[in-house]
């Protein structure tokens, strides 16, 4: 057995992983973190930048979203269900992790996602230069790699951790398995548990959340997120809480087909279930975590999106009319390029269609012929009137009069996402029994320790999962500092 001894030991070294083994090792312990995979990051590596408020980046800008504002519409948005305290303390730090990110080099873009969304995001800038976008903060995980080797912590990477070792109540290190085979044993005073999710372990997520994940394609499920933390923390000793999925819209095969995604992903189009029946009024789909809780309850957790040519053309010549920060602005413009390649691939003929008239767009992408026709003639007719009757519409209404038109299939794209939670926590990352008592030694961060969210991802204040991953692994630094040193 290879053994091991810190002040700190690390369950996983992703975003908040790195985050407190940075912190810790700042306040004078010794560290040393276990990942299973070869590389820091995990998850985040995907990610675009985390959300702060009342940075300096924003002063500069002029944005003026108090921490306080923020505080009190996020407690609303989750109808006070969550940790005020908690919510408070990631809020109040968030700034200051932005100056302590920028001391290692790490740039960013302040951006919203959504029109209505707060200029929340902190994107970061890849290295080398080049607009914000998905897998940009891998530049950040690189530059938060960097100051923990500097700092001297211990990172064992292929070493999967399998049991939080418990003495007389308390959390005093874990078991572990290196590539070898090796049984590996680490003793600390303190222990965090900083893993990213359950997305990939499909029995779990289902038992957890009560949704079938097998009729869901994914988008947040990262491989290797099997719920190895969850199961740590409740094998301790620790108390559950539910699990909410976070849904996200989409299309099939996006990255293969981003123009169209662009156009479609977020976008105020018309929008039908399989009965050709309008579930949702189209301007909310820019908020994808609304949109994904109105699809994930229609016929087939899908829905279509409709345009016409003339609107596309429109699009072309005037830009989008709803921007967000992950599609750019350019897409429209390759759009009936785009188009006509995914028609010449046969098996995306069950996402994406062109069709002459309603009634053969309707056959092509099995969608009640009669009572979208019925649909559509209702639609332009509110559109000529500038009146949604139905669903209470005011903005971009536009009628799908001229031909071609085309139609994307919208799918549920994310199960379980970002910040599920599950651990019972206190505000200070400790982990509670279910009956409320601290668990010495023993601390929970990032997406399984993230009880923040409420029922639905709060959007209105981008990148709010990874604000939380940096700040509870800080903060839980900051913690277990004044733990052991008194």
């Amino acid at each position: 057995m290879k053994k091991y001894e810190a002040d700190v030991a690390i369950v996983a070294l992703g975003l908040s992983g790195l985050a407190l083994s940075i912190a810790a090792a700042e306040q004078g312990l010794s560290v040393i973190g276990f990942e299973k995979m070869r590389i820091t990051g995990g998850a985040a590596n995907m990610g675009m930048g985390p959300c702060a408020i009342e940075s300096r980046l924003q002063k500069k800008k002029q944005l003026t979203l108090t921490r306080e504002e923020a505080f009190m519409h996020h407690m609303e948005y989750t109808h006070y269900a969550v940790d005020a305290h908690l919510v408070h303390d990631i809020f109040w730090k968030s700034a200051d992790t932005i100056d302590w990110l920028m001391d290692m080099g790490v740039e960013f873009e302040v951006a919203p996602y959504f029109p209505k969304a707060q200029w929340t995001a902190h994107n970061v800038i890849p290295e080398g230069g080049g607009r914000p976008g998905p897998r940009g903060a891998g530049t950040m995980i690189k530059r938060m790699t960097e100051r923990a080797n500097e700092l001297g912590v211990q990172m064992v990477f292929e070493t999967p951790v399998k049991k939080i070792l418990m003495e007389d109540g308390r959390a005093v290190g874990i078991l572990a398995t290196g590539p070898d085979g090796e049984e590996v044993e680490c003793r600390a005073k303190c222990v965090a548990i900083c893993t990213g999710g359950v997305g990939d372990n499909l029995e779990l997520t289902e038992e957890l959340t009560g949704v079938k994940p097998g009729e869901i394609e994914y988008f947040a499920s990262v491989p290797g997120l099997k719920g190895e933390g969850l199961k740590l923390a409740w094998e301790a000793g620790a108390g559950r809480l539910p699990i909410h999925p976070e849904f996200g819209v989409g299309v099939h095969d996006n990255f293969n087909h981003w123009e169209l995604e662009g156009a479609f992903r977020s976008k105020p189009e018309l929008c039908v279930n399989m009965d050709g029946y309008r579930f949702i009024n189209e301007e909310m789909s820019e908020m994808g975590s609304y949109f994904g809780n109105a699809l994930h309850n229609q016929p087939g957790s899908v829905a279509f999106e409709i345009v016409d040519t003339a609107r596309i053309k429109h699009l072309i010549k005037y830009g989008p009319e709803v921007l967000d920060e992950v599609h750019g602005d350019d897409f429209y413009e390759k759009f009936f390029d785009a188009a006509e390649r995914a028609i010449a691939e046969p098996e995306y003929a069950d996402y994406f269609c062109k069709a002459d008239t309603i009634e053969e767009l309707a056959d092509k992408m099995g969608i009640n012929k009669e009572n979208l026709v019925e649909t559509i003639e209702k639609w332009n007719d509110y559109c000529y009137h500038g009146r949604d009757l139905e669903l209470c519409r005011t903005r971009y209404m536009n009628p799908i009069s001229t031909p071609p038109f085309y139609c994307m299939k919208m799918i549920l794209q994310s199960a379980t996402g970002v910040g599920t939670g599950g651990i019972k926590i206190n505000h200070k990352l400790q982990a509670l029994t279910q009956d409320d008592e601290v668990i010495p030694g023993l601390y929970v961060c990032g997406t399984d320790g993230n009880i923040i969210n409420g029922d639905t991802y709060d959007f209105y204040l981008p990148g709010l999962s990874m604000c939380f991953c940096l700040n509870s692994g800080r903060l839980a630094g900051e913690y277990m500092a004044e733990e052991i040193n008194g």
